[in-house]
């Protein structure tokens, strides 16, 4: 039974953190609108710490960029800014295919995945 084992492990991305080759286990924190494949990606942190600091930067610099929303979207993205950390713990405990916050048409994502690891001059930067 153990080479099924193996495979399953080796088919599913690494946790966050974790290395597999040239890739590493990741946040994924991006927009996207439903029924299109427009995701933008604001984040690809390998640790909570990155994660949680890429995610406030991005949206205070939504808030600060687009003044002209309207008071409930704005006081909805600033309660997700005051209280991210219950927030982000809160969301990757359950369904992570639901968005995180949703502003206008457009969805925040907040997912675990992989990416390709940085690499320069044969080593790894991570």
């Amino acid at each position: 039974m153990w080479p099924f084992d193996l495979f399953k492990k080796l088919s599913r991305d690494p946790e966050v953190g974790e290395t597999r080759g040239d890739y590493i286990g990741c946040y994924l924190l991006g927009t996207e609108t439903p029924g299109l494949h427009d995701a933008s990606y604001h984040s690809l942190a390998p640790t909570r710490e990155a994660l949680l600091a890429d995610a406030r930067s991005f949206l205070q610099g939504f808030l600060q960029e687009h003044p002209e929303l309207p008071e409930a979207e704005r006081a909805a993205l600033q309660s997700l800014l005051d209280n991210l950390e219950a927030r982000v713990d809160a969301h990757l405990a359950g369904d992570t295919h639901q968005p995180l916050a949703v502003q206008g048409g457009t969805h925040l994502f907040l997912r675990k995945g992989m990416r390709a690891r940085k690499k320069e001059q044969g080593r790894y930067l991570e």
